[in-house]
């Protein structure tokens, strides 16, 4: 598989230069061949990093040949998956009490509806909707549930799973050409920080979203405390899929050149332990030098018990560093 690059000297939004925060990173998830190069924003005021060089867009495709969203066939891998749906659920089981104590258990719920809770049930636009979960979940709570994703294996895998519940379409949020003012919501979970251009994306987003309408987005924050304990093998890089990553302020001024005035952003550790079990990996990666299957989140006791720890310490800190969490939300309101 060979990979086109082409620079990218300057930061996206502010437009500085950028000094080398990691030199060697791999692809240590899905083995996408390369060692890419990670800057970060000489303006701290902005704090953005990204890939430089950066691969040509009409490549990315290829990253996504394997990827989460697409459907398991295998009846052993079937298997696997149930195993761990029923571990998961007695793993939020034993840790609840602790987890709501601590404000996890709200900040999860409000993660996995996109922080649209406190909005009456409309339309509401997924774009990079991947195998439709978050769709589903919100046609349930009666919302009309429109997905856009580029990857056509995750786009047939919605439809397998969900059939007329959901409208998903192969496409970019550009290319489907909606009308102005169309979606009560729209919706980005983990996705901006695999687009090319944000700055347009975001644009698009406002032109589609209706007047009062809220655009939410997350997106790994590389001002986690996660990153800072992990550095080059902290989850949330996922170079090269990942062609930049967000500080709070860099995705505050992004979604301000969009063109949305009302915006705020948080960072939240309600998925930190997922987050550090992969980072986890990616070090016993790192170690033995395999990249194939190394860091591939496994079924793990230690593992686990390490990473729901380091969780709950980065809960813990958010009440005096309100930056440190694994992953930014972006809330901004048309």
């Amino acid at each position: 598989m060979a990979i086109r690059t082409t620079p990218r000297p300057h930061c996206l939004v502010c437009g500085s230069e950028g000094r080398i925060l990691h030199a060697d990173l791999q692809d240590r998830m899905f083995a996408v061949p390369g060692i890419w190069i990670l800057k970060q924003c000489d303006n701290q005021a902005c704090g953005l990093c990204w890939l430089d060089p950066t691969p040509v867009e009409e490549d990315i495709p290829q990253f996504y040949v394997n990827y989460f969203t697409h459907e398991i066939t295998g009846s052993k891998q079937r298997f696997l998956l149930r195993v761990r749906s029923w571990l998961y659920r007695g793993y939020f089981l034993v840790t609840s009490l602790p987890s709501a104590f601590l404000g996890l258990t709200a900040a999860r719920d409000r993660i996995q509806h996109m922080y649209l809770q406190d909005k009456p049930p409309g339309k509401v636009l997924d774009v990079g909707c991947g195998s439709g979960v978050f769709l589903h979940r919100m046609f349930k709570r009666g919302w009309s549930a429109t997905g856009l994703d580029f990857d056509p294996k995750a786009i047939e895998n919605a439809r397998i799973k969900y059939g007329t519940d959901l409208t998903v379409m192969h496409s970019d949020l550009a290319g489907a050409r909606f009308a102005d003012d169309s979606f009560d919501a729209v919706t980005l979970s983990h996705v901006i920080e695999h687009a090319p251009d944000p700055t347009a994306l975001l644009a698009e987003c406002r032109r589609v979203l209706k007047p009062g309408g809220r655009c939410v987005i997350t997106t790994p924050n590389i001002h986690s405390s996660g990153h800072k304990r992990f550095q080059d093998c902290w989850w949330g890089l996922d170079a090269p899929r990942h062609l930049q990553i967000f500080s709070s302020a860099a995705l505050r001024d992004c979604a301000k050149k969009a063109g949305f005035s009302d915006v705020t952003a948080s960072t939240t550790a309600a998925n930190a332990d997922t987050f550090i079990g992969g980072s986890f990996g990616f070090e016993e990666a790192k170690a033995t030098g395999d990249c194939s299957s190394g860091a591939r989140v496994k079924i793990n006791f230690i593992r686990g018990v390490r990473s729901l720890l380091l969780q709950y310490r980065e809960a813990f800190q958010l009440r005096r560093d309100p930056e440190c969490g694994e992953e930014l939300v972006l809330i901004c309101e048309k």
